[in-house]
């Protein structure tokens, strides 16, 4: 390592002398240094030990992982210790501990817009909730405040290009992540780390706060002196099919998104995937412009949530009724909830057939019917996340009191089946 120190000092040395020297002379500007300056320094670094040992390798930087070849790392050597510094040793340091770093801490980073948060929320010992203020300074909060402005009509979030200033931030820390790698064991981590907080985000939407938000996501070190090529870094955005519309930020409960996060992980793997593939029809009946649009996923929504393989009950009756039984409440409330969601299969069923949307009640409205929908299928969420197992309103045997079971349609006699002569 000595030899290698000695090695990089000298030749960054006489790097910096040559540079002077060039003409024409350097400037804050420009001018780069020449081939005849970086070439030796290329050798010099080709010829550490603490090199040929990664040579190849690819470092993860931002969302990519560019390979370490001599040439690339003199150019930055250079850079860090002559042309946008003047301390040479510490330039020779700052590579060889770079080359020499395996596995660090990474903190895996989400902007939030449409959600506020009283307290920060301690999700796990290594994951958190925080006001995005309150992260500290690094390229990536600067690159999002830089591009942040208040939006014309005062929503937070119009467009990836247009949009307020985030309120709050996911925050993952990886203890010992894969920084020089030789296999894809980075970009692993990091697609399991994106599907984790996307999976997050969907839940609060959905059983939280039952509007939409938009997020991005990036990577950063906890030591910054380890970025290889922060500038290079980027957000990326995990957003629906259709692009959110968040008009509002909405202050959300943190004990509750606690309790919906741990229930949810209890789930197993079949109820889990089931649910997300719900909530996931649910947040896209938010971002949708068209009103028949917002509808048929809603209707979806509920309906992959409440119902079961081979079960041939009739949609709005099942859906209608098997909701109303798992929010629960008073018999009349059960019965006012059970005849939201019906109006809501009623649309559903005017817009798959070519109807025009009109509510058979007087006293409603399309979107009063949506809005209705999207808060109880809210509560139902909530319902279903705190259940230990599978619920027994989702069995073909369901037993209903009989208020609720009078208006109960006949299912068709099959001829060849005498149980249900």
């Amino acid at each position: 390592m000595n030899d290698d120190r000695a090695t990089l000092i000298a030749a960054l040395e006489v790097a910096a002398s040559a540079y002077q020297k060039q003409e024409p002379r350097p400037t804050l500007l420009g001018t780069n240094p020449t081939h005849a300056i970086i070439d030796p320094l290329t050798a010099a670094v080709g010829a550490c030990a603490a090199y040929q040992a990664v040579a190849g390798h690819a470092i993860f930087s931002g969302g990519s992982g560019p390979v370490l070849d001599a040439s690339s790392l003199a150019t930055r050597l250079f850079e860090k210790g002559v042309r946008w510094g003047n301390d040479i040793p510490a330039a020779a340091d700052w590579l060889l501990r770079l080359l020499t770093t395996r596995e660090t801490k990474g903190l895996f980073k989400v902007a939030i817009w449409g959600i506020a948060l009283d307290e920060d929320v301690e999700l796990s010992a290594t994951t958190r909730l925080v006001p995005f203020a309150a992260l500290p300074d690094s390229w990536m909060k600067g690159r999002i405040s830089d591009r942040a402005k208040p939006c014309y009509d005062g929503s937070a979030w119009l467009t990836q290009t247009y949009f307020d200033m985030p309120t709050v931030a996911l925050v993952e820390e990886v203890a010992d992540f894969p920084y020089i790698r030789a296999d894809l064991a980075s970009f692993e981590i990091m697609n399991a780390l994106i599907a984790k907080a996307h999976e997050l985000c969907v839940l609060i939407q959905a059983a939280s706060l039952g509007q939409p938000l938009a997020v991005a996501c990036w990577f950063e070190y906890a030591d910054r002196e380890l970025e290889y090529s922060e500038w290079e870094n980027t957000f990326t955005w995990l957003l629906p099919e259709v692009a959110p519309h968040v008009k509002r930020i909405s202050l959300a409960d943190p004990e509750a998104i606690k309790q919906n996060l741990k229930h949810f992980q209890t789930l197993t793997t079949d109820r889990r995937s089931k649910l997300l593939r719900s909530m996931e029809r649910f947040r896209q009946s938010q971002c949708r412009r068209e009103t028949i649009d917002r509808i048929l996923d809603l209707a979806l929504a509920f309906e992959i949530s409440v119902s079961e393989k081979g079960d041939n009950a009739p949609p709005g009756w099942k859906v209608s009724v098997r909701s109303a039984q798992l929010i629960g409440g008073p018999l009349s409330a059960r019965q006012e909830n059970r005849a939201a969601i019906a109006a809501l299969y009623d649309l559903r069923n005017q817009a798959t057939h070519g109807g025009t949307l009109r509510p058979r009640s007087a006293s409603q409205t399309v979107d009063g019917i949506v809005a209705t929908s999207a808060r109880l299928y809210v509560e139902l969420t909530r319902t279903l996340l705190a259940l230990p197992s599978k619920p027994r309103q989702l069995s073909l045997s369901l037993e209903l009191p009989p208020l609720l079971s009078a208006a109960r349609p006949r299912p068709p006699i099959n001829r060849d089946d005498p149980s249900t002569a």
